[in-house]
């Protein structure tokens, strides 16, 4: 049994840099330039992944492969392999694998040892059993680089996911980056060099996975996944929050890793999701993960190095990067055919067009997507990688063991609902009326309110209990609340360049505003009379 290290990540694809002739010379050049020593080898591989009819070693988290190799001038070798379940943060994947060399591309399951599966487990029965679920097929380029002491290889696959008798046969186009000896710094520093001339993302999915998802959509006969993925919505979502789970019990510095950690993972799940089906609304989550990661390095910022505490900038630069995602999402659900806007007749053409040339200004998909494949962007995210490896293995690190992290957690909870609070307070005006332009003053105490309770509230409630919801109702009805005064400014400023003015959609717009804002005014009394479920 071994241990795999490895870092995997996907190419983006559709320009002339992304060809696979194109991307083996700028590996091999690119370590030439370094004077970096490597073998390069290419290689045919056909993978198949056996499981049983009802999934049996999947819900076991057990991955079962057999795989033919074919380099050039060699017979073809047959292995097979079980990996276990493992870690995958930030697109590095650490699992327990074990290989045995067979004779054929079919599986012998008494080959590996028993202690590989759950006690009392019919080994023979099992071997009856299985079946081939799916496949993969690619070629393989390495390069077994020598790095500061360690040894790395690097794999370039081009090929296809398949089941028997399913058209859909999703592209292999992923680097692999695994640590065969050394120290896993290395890795971390060669992934960097390719960072600068290729345009990548972590891959959070294994092929086992990403076949296995094959599977069950070939059994759907993919119908569900389609009408998914081609049904983007053109609205707001309404606003929830995302939770950290953090478990009950844990230290300050153990929760900033396990949060920042959770949090990275989400970040990239979105990021695969908007290269999959790019919508504003995928692209807005990105920004809200970004946000959610900034906040802990608030958080916790006492406990952090100056080093550590950098990257807070970084968040920052992104953020600010794609934080024309609101407008652009206010202005799609202004032009949204679907919208209360066109359906009451309130907006014309004229309006429409102006709207959509605004929205033209905007990045394009492109840009977008080559931002979330920049160096840049990649820089942070192993950035934030090393962060959480060199906390998880430094033994000196300390708390202050005078307070227990609920207090921890508890002080800042308090502290930011105090601060809100008084912010909701200071609205209140003689006649109990207070106008949008303070309502938006509030809006960035609410929104650190909000992002505390993310990390903390899990402490002392379950996230979907009756008391977390009554208690975040009033103030998310605020957020949303807020969201749709901005999206009508936007609205309003757009109509003082028309030619004539619009008379009925100015006084649907002077009524909107003012439902809205005696809906603010009874939010802020509700939230002014939460009690916290927090000590």
């Amino acid at each position: 049994m071994v241990t795999e290290i490895e870092l995997k990540y996907s190419l983006l694809e559709g320009n002339k840099q992304a060809k696979p002739e194109q991307i083996k010379a700028t590996i091999s050049q690119l370590l030439f330039e370094h004077e970096l020593t490597f073998v390069h080898q290419e290689k045919q591989l056909s993978n198949h992944y056996f499981d049983t009819a009802e999934l049996t070693l999947r819900k076991n988290r057990i991955a079962l492969r057999t795989r033919g190799t074919k380099c050039i001038g060699e017979a073809k070798r047959f292995e097979q392999t079980i990996k276990t379940s493992g870690t995958i943060i930030a697109g590095l994947h650490q699992r327990p694998e074990y290989n045995v060399d067979i004779a054929d591309a079919k599986p012998i399951l008494a080959l590996f040892s028993k202690t590989i599966f759950q006690p009392n487990t019919d080994i023979n029965q099992l071997q009856q059993q299985i079946v081939e679920l799916f496949s993969t097929h690619f070629i393989r380029h390495t390069w077994l680089v020598s790095l500061a002491g360690a040894q790395i290889e690097i794999a370039f696959d081009c090929g296809e996911v398949a089941c028997q008798n399913y058209a859909n046969k999703p592209r292999i186009y992923e680097i692999e980056l695994e640590l065969v000896n050394g120290d896993a710094q290395a890795l971390l520093v060669l992934t960097k060099l390719l960072f600068s001339q290729l345009a990548l993302r972590p891959g959070q999915l294994t092929k086992a996975a990403r076949g296995y998802a094959l599977y069950h959509e070939s059994i759907a006969l993919g119908s569900d996944v389609e009408n998914k993925l081609a049904n983007d919505s053109a609205t707001v979502d309404k606003i929830a929050l995302s939770m950290i789970d953090l478990p009950k019990e844990i230290k300050p510095h153990n929760a900033f890793t396990y949060g920042i950690e959770f949090v990275l993972n989400q970040l990239q799940r979105c990021v695969d999701k908007y290269v999959e089906a790019p919508s504003l609304n995928m692209l807005n989550k990105v920004s809200e993960q970004l946000i959610l990661l900034r906040q802990g390095f608030w958080l916790f910022n006492e406990l952090l190095t100056p080093d550590e505490k950098s990257l807070r900038n970084e968040l920052s630069y992104f953020i600010r990067v794609i934080h024309w995602v609101d407008n652009a999402r206010y202005i799609q659900s202004l032009i949204n055919k679907q919208s209360l806007y066109q359906k009451e007749n309130l907006v014309n053409q004229e309006l429409i067009t102006k709207l959509q040339l605004d929205q033209n200004c905007y990045p394009r998909e492109s840009q977008v997507l080559a931002l979330l494949h920049s160096e840049r962007f990649n820089n942070l995210q192993v950035d934030l990688l090393s962060l959480l490896l060199k906390r998880n293995s430094d033994d000196t690190l300390k708390v202050d063991s005078s307070s227990s992290f609920a207090e921890f957690a508890a002080k800042r909870l308090t502290n930011s609902t105090k601060a809100l609070n008084y912010e909701l307070a200071q609205l209140k005006k003689p006649q109990d009326f207070a106008s949008i332009e303070l309502y938006l003053t509030v809006h960035s105490v609410l929104n650190r309110a909000l992002l505390t309770i993310s990390w903390f509230s899990c402490l002392f409630a379950e996230p979907e209990s009756d008391i977390v919801k009554r208690f975040n109702m009033p103030w998310l009805d605020i957020k949303q609340s807020i969201v749709e005064l901005q999206s009508l400014s936007l609205l309003q400023q757009q109509l003082i360049h028309l030619p004539k003015p619009e008379e009925k959609l100015m006084q649907w717009l002077a009524n909107k505003n003012e439902n809205l804002t005696t809906a603010l005014d009874q939010s802020r009394e509700k939230a002014l009379t939460m009690k916290p479920y927090w000590p």
